[in-house]
């Protein structure tokens, strides 16, 4: 079961979301773009794994989460990996309490490497993905068109837990479905 650990967005900041991947689309770029009901905050993939598996994740999730409380995260300011020229991934930034962000994201990383798991090498960057850029028919107007909402700002929400997502790959896109969820206090 391909699954990873993630941060739901709540569903009223994914359609505001929705209307800025709609003006990044007029910009001619071939993306895969994030369809807006799958947006979420990726703390952790974990790939293939074994559905017999999944109680000890949860169980590891729960200590990971555990003493740790809700806090309020922010959803604005759009970017690209690695740049605006050679954009391979359109996203929308996170800000708020982004300290106890990363530091849940350590205890979610450290938690599943007890299980065995291997660790990610890249740094965590907090982003909510737009698109997976393909091709860029014209650098100029992509640029306008991230430079048009560079500077978006969504509301801010509550984080109230940590879940464990399937992701199931089908012609129209990946499904995901939470498996299991452990609430912050």
């Amino acid at each position: 079961m391909r699954s990873f650990i993630a941060i739901e967005i709540p569903e009223a900041i994914k359609k505001q979301m929705a209307e800025a991947q709609d003006r990044l689309k007029g910009s001619g770029v071939e993306a895969s773009w994030t369809r807006p009901e799958g947006i979420h905050l990726t703390l952790k993939f974990l790939g293939e794994i074994p559905a017999a598996l999944v109680p000890d994740i949860e169980q590891a999730l729960s200590g990971a989460v555990s003493g740790r409380g809700r806090f309020r995260l922010a959803v604005g300011g759009v970017g690209a990996f690695p740049n605006a020229n050679n954009t391979r991934v359109a996203w929308i930034g996170l800000s708020g309490d982004l300290d106890q962000l990363t530091r849940l994201q350590e205890a979610v990383e450290d938690a599943m490497a007890r299980l065995g798991m291997d660790r990610e090498n890249r740094a965590f960057k907090p982003h909510l993905t737009l698109a997976r850029v393909k091709y860029i028919r014209s650098r100029d107007q992509w640029r306008k068109a991230l430079d048009e909402i560079r500077d978006i700002k969504l509301p801010e929400f509550e984080v109230t837990g940590v879940s464990l997502m399937k992701s199931e790959l089908n012609r129209s896109g990946a499904v995901y479905t939470e498996i299991a969820k452990v609430g912050l206090r």
